[in-house]
C-alpha cells in the first residue's frame, strides 16, 4: 500500500538557508551558555549552603566522638539534613545523659562502699589501740558490717550482670502462686517479730502459670518482702494479693505507713535511690533491690510499678503474661 523511508540530507546551497541554519546554531549556543550561567548562579550558593551544613555536622560528630557530649547543631529546616541534625541532637542528648548517669553511678557506688569500710576501719583500729576489747559483741559488730558489705557487693554484681544481659535465667512453666507462698513462708517469722500483720489472698483453684526462672522470682519476692519488712512501722500491715486474668497474672504487695511521696514513686526503681524520710542507710538498704526487681520482671516480659497504698504506705504491683 505504501512505504516509509528517510531521504538523504541534501547539501544546503541556498544563501538564505545557510544563513538561517547558522543563526539557529548561534541562538542555540547562546541559550545554552545562558542556561549554564543561570544553573551556576543557582547551584553554587546552594552547594555552599549544603556543604556548610555537612561540614558543621561532620565537625560536631568529631567533637561528639571526642567526648564533648554538650555539642549541638542547628536543625535549619525540615529537609533531610534538618532531620539528620535533629537526630544528631537527640543522640548527643542521650549520650550526655548516659555519661551523667555513669558518673553519678560511680559516685554513688563509691559512697556506698566507703561507709561500711569506714565503719570497719574505725572498729578494727579501736580494737588495735585497745580502746575496745575484743569481746564477742565487738566481733559480732564487725561480722555484721562485713555481711552488709558483702550484700552490697553481691547486689552490685548481679545488677551489673543484668544490665549487660549476662544474668542467667533457667525458665520453665511454674505456678506464681506457689512461688509467692514459699517466699511468704520464709518471711512470715520476721514479719511477726516486727508485729506486722500479714494478709494473703492467693486463689487456690486458679493457677497463675508463667514461663519464668523460679530462683529469680524467689529473689524478686524476697526483695519486695524485705523492702516492706524494713520500711513498714512495727504494728503495721502487709497485704499480698494475687489475681489471675485472661492473659496476665498480677501480684500486689501493699503495706502500711510510712508512705512515699508521689513525686518519688517513678524513681524508686532507680539504682541507689532512697526516699529521704523512709530510706535510711542504717536499715541496711542500698537502693539496689528494687532496681534488680525491675530488671528481673522486664526480662520476663512483665511490668513492675509503684503506687500509693490504701493502707498509707507503698503498693508495688507486678504483672506477667500467662503461659498458653
Amino acid at each position: 500500500i505504501g512505504y516509509l523511508g528517510l531521504k538523504p540530507r541534501k547539501a544546503l546551497s541556498d544563501t538564505h538557508q545557510v544563513r538561517f541554519v547558522r543563526e539557529q546554531q548561534q541562538a542555540f549556543a547562546l541559550i545554552a551558555l545562558v542556561i549554564i550561567a543561570l544553573a551556576a548562579l543557582l547551584s553554587i550558593p546552594l552547594a555552599r549552603r549544603l556543604v556548610r551544613r555537612v561540614r558543621a555536622l561532620a565537625s560536631a560528630t568529631h567533637r561528639l566522638t571526642a567526648g564533648v557530649y554538650e555539642t549541638r547543631i542547628e536543625t535549619g529546616g525540615s529537609d533531610e539534613l534538618g532531620l539528620l541534625a535533629r537526630d544528631f541532637n537527640g543522640l548527643a542528648q542521650a549520650l550526655q545523659e548516659a555519661e551523667q548517669a555513669r558518673r553519678q553511678w560511680v559516685a554513688d557506688i563509691s559512697h556506698e562502699l566507703r561507709t561500711p569500710l569506714a565503719i570497719l576501719r574505725g572498729e578494727i583500729e579501736a580494737l588495735q589501740d585497745g580502746v575496745r576489747e575484743p569481746t564477742p559483741q565487738a566481733i559480732d559488730s564487725l561480722h555484721e558490717e562485713v555481711l552488709r558489705l558483702a550484700r552490697l557487693v553481691n547486689d552490685l554484681y548481679e545488677l551489673s550482670l543484668s544490665d549487660v544481659g549476662a544474668l542467667t535465667y533457667r525458665n520453665a512453666d511454674v505456678d506464681l502462686g506457689v512461688l509467692l507462698r514459699e517466699s511468704l513462708d520464709l518471711y512470715a517469722p520476721d514479719l511477726a517479730a516486727r508485729e506486722i500483720a500479714l494478709e494473703v489472698s492467693i486463689p487456690e483453684k486458679e493457677r497463675g502459670m508463667v514461663h519464668a526462672d523460679a530462683g529469680r522470682f524467689h529473689q524478686l519476692f524476697g526483695n519486695l518482702l524485705e523492702n516492706s519488712l524494713k520500711y513498714t512501722d512495727p504494728g503495721g500491715k502487709l497485704c499480698v494479693k494475687l489475681e489471675v486474668g485472661k492473659e496476665r497474672v498480677r501480684v500486689a504487695l501493699s503495706d502500711s505507713a510510712p508512705g512515699v511521696p508521689e513525686e518519688d514513686l517513678p524513681k524508686l526503681f532507680d539504682r541507689l535511690y532512697r526516699v529521704e524520710n523512709s530510706r535510711n542507710r542504717a536499715l541496711g538498704g542500698a537502693g539496689l533491690g528494687l532496681a534488680l526487681c525491675r530488671n528481673i520482671v522486664e526480662a520476663h516480659g512483665g511490668v513492675i510499678e509503684a503506687h500509693p497504698s490504701s493502707l498509707g504506705g507503698l503498693s508495688i504491683t507486678v504483672e506477667l503474661p500467662l503461659t498458653r
